[in-house]
């Protein structure tokens, strides 16, 4: 059996301000660092043999925490990077709201619709995505794989794997540092163990209002 943890980055100033963050590179910020301090303490006696990661910032670092004085390779992935949020990025609601009338509300109520201008949508970032992720899991089978990647991206994975729709993606939270697990079987089977799961975090730590500006 080949086993994939897949841990969301840590919290970055940009989340904590509710920005829209893409390809945009942000480092973690104090909290994030404690969050993956979490993550890292949750993963120490967890076999790994391999770690993918986005090359963003905060993936990296979120990886580097999680492993470690471990001496496992760690792999950048471009396939495993955040959505490409175009010309939104770096925008918070109030901002969208001026800029791009009503498509805030759209991004949160059906993202699966939304079509950025200069970005990716949802669909093409599962394409990506799940491409990468069956090249990952082909060439290590049979391991234990650590994946840090971004919300966006892990999630189109996850609705793959679970056969959702792209329009409830913000249905299934998974907040900054969390842990999902997929089992994948000799003969292919995937089954999805853990989607989300972040007790091992205090509340403290944890965003209180994880996304945004939901519409009502």
């Amino acid at each position: 059996m080949t086993r994939v943890y897949m841990i969301r980055h840590g919290e970055t100033d940009w989340n904590k301000a509710h920005r829209l963050q893409g390809w945009s590179d942000i480092p973690l910020n104090e909290r994030g660092r404690a969050q993956a301090a979490c993550a890292a303490k949750m993963m120490a006696s967890v076999p790994l043999d391999v770690i993918y990661t986005s090359p963003l910032k905060r993936a990296v670092e979120t990886a580097d925490i999680i492993r470690g004085e471990r001496d496992i390779p760690v792999i950048p992935e471009k396939g495993f990077i955040e959505i490409n949020l175009g010309r939104w990025d770096g925008h918070s609601p109030d901002e969208m709201d001026r800029l791009y009338p009503g498509q805030y509300d759209i991004w949160r109520s059906t993202p699966g619709d939304v079509h950025i201008d200069g970005g990716e949508s949802f669909a093409a970032v599962q394409e990506r995505a799940w491409k990468s992720f069956l090249s990952m899991t082909e060439k290590n089978k049979g391991k234990r794989i650590l994946m840090v990647s971004h919300m966006g991206c892990l999630s189109t994975i996850l609705f793959k794997i679970a056969g959702y729709g792209l329009n409830d993606l913000w249905k299934h939270p998974i907040g900054n540092c969390a842990l999902c697990r997929v089992d994948i079987g000799e003969e292919g089977t995937m089954h999805i163990g853990e989607w989300g799961r972040d007790d091992y975090i205090p509340d403290d730590l944890k965003m209180k209002v994880p996304f945004g500006r939901v519409k009502d």
